[in-house]
């Protein structure tokens, strides 16, 4: 099966999208400085924008040929434009959008395309079954409803609807994205035409760092946070529900990935490609669902509570921090 035009446009990702631009034979400084391709360019920035202020990129009216052909070449710019700001964090949350944009078009489409998409890929995908390496190769197990356990396999073929083979297919294609992102090296003219985007983005991300380190202070953690934090830096084995409240708890506050990833890195079993998959699963990054932080009864259940004469005014690990915050505030403003 053949891609269309209008299908190389929503999902230019494709080897098929690479051999049209080859065919057409139009290079890269034409798609930068002509006036036909200002449309492109446009597009491409919105992209950009639309990946850093909602984690998603909104579709875009096809109407025509020409609409296909300015979606089609938006998208190399708007990957040379992430990879020139140079951050860790746009990489993935451009990944991720262009993931998330392409899952729910997926969603509306039928098998014989899905199993096509799966193929670029490298899937065993037939008749709504996935061979089981695939399957645990990207699907997010941290959820149960994704775990292996709890799904029909035959013949070491998993059944899944065409929604949920879909959504394998987003993690392939933002693993895809990002990795490519983090080795493309821009040419500088990019500089030159998106120079005040890149600049902006740049200093949007530094600001937005310097905040979140002035905003998370450990000394206001409630004790069993600052146990399991003790717990891992010393080399301990903490159990998942440990590590579960421990990263939905750091994400809660606005701790970043990496920021959790440092604290993780001590763990006699880390593994950081791994780890960060699980991470970015239960802040919502890469599974769309944000895990809420457990109540304190419930980690006084899983044997995790070091309690102090604060948490017997508190219920949740959150308040307890919040309380600690506002009274280390109100402090600071007597002494002013």
């Amino acid at each position: 099966m053949e891609f269309d035009l209008f299908k190389i446009a929503r999902y230019p990702f494709v080897e098929e999208a690479k051999k049209w631009v080859k065919n057409e034979k139009i290079e890269i400084h034409e798609v930068l400085n002509d006036p036909v391709y200002e449309r492109a360019r446009m597009r491409a920035v919105e992209r950009v924008k639309e990946a850093m202020k909602y984690g998603i990129i909104k579709d875009t009216p096809l109407l025509n040929e020409i609409d296909c052909m300015m979606e089609i070449f938006s998208y190399p710019l708007a990957r040379l434009i992430v990879a020139s700001v140079e951050s860790e964090y746009l990489i993935r949350r451009y990944a991720l959008a262009e993931a998330k944009k392409a899952y729910e078009n997926l969603k509306k489409e039928d098998s014989s395309f899905i199993q096509k998409i799966a193929m670029e890929f490298g899937m065993e995908v037939k008749d709504g079954v996935i061979h089981f390496s695939d399957y645990l190769k990207y699907a997010p197990t941290w959820d149960m409803k994704w775990k292996l356990i709890n799904r029909v396999m035959e013949k070491g073929y998993v059944k899944l609807s065409n929604e949920e083979i879909a959504r394998l297919i987003q993690e392939a294609i933002r693993s895809k994205i990002q990795n490519e992102l983090f080795y493309m090296f821009p040419p500088p003219e990019i500089n030159k035409i998106f120079g005040e985007l890149i600049a902006n983005l740049k200093n949007k991300l530094i600001a937005k760092e310097i905040k979140r380190a002035e905003g998370i202070s450990e000394k206001d953690y409630p004790p069993c946070i600052k146990n399991l934090i003790l717990a891992v830096k010393s080399g301990m084995n903490v159990p998942h529900v440990g590590r579960f409240t421990l990263v939905t708890f750091l994400n809660a506050i606005g701790a970043s990935t990496e920021d959790i990833l440092k604290i993780f890195s001590n763990s006699p079993d880390f593994n950081e490609e791994k780890t960060r998959y699980q991470i970015e699963h239960i802040t919502g990054r890469i599974s769309g669902t944000v895990y809420a932080v457990p109540k304190c009864a419930t980690i006084r259940t899983w044997g995790l509570c070091h309690p102090d004469e604060l948490c017997k005014r508190v219920n949740h690990p959150l308040f307890y921090y919040r309380l600690r915050r506002r009274k280390n505030e109100l402090s600071k403003e007597k002494v002013l």
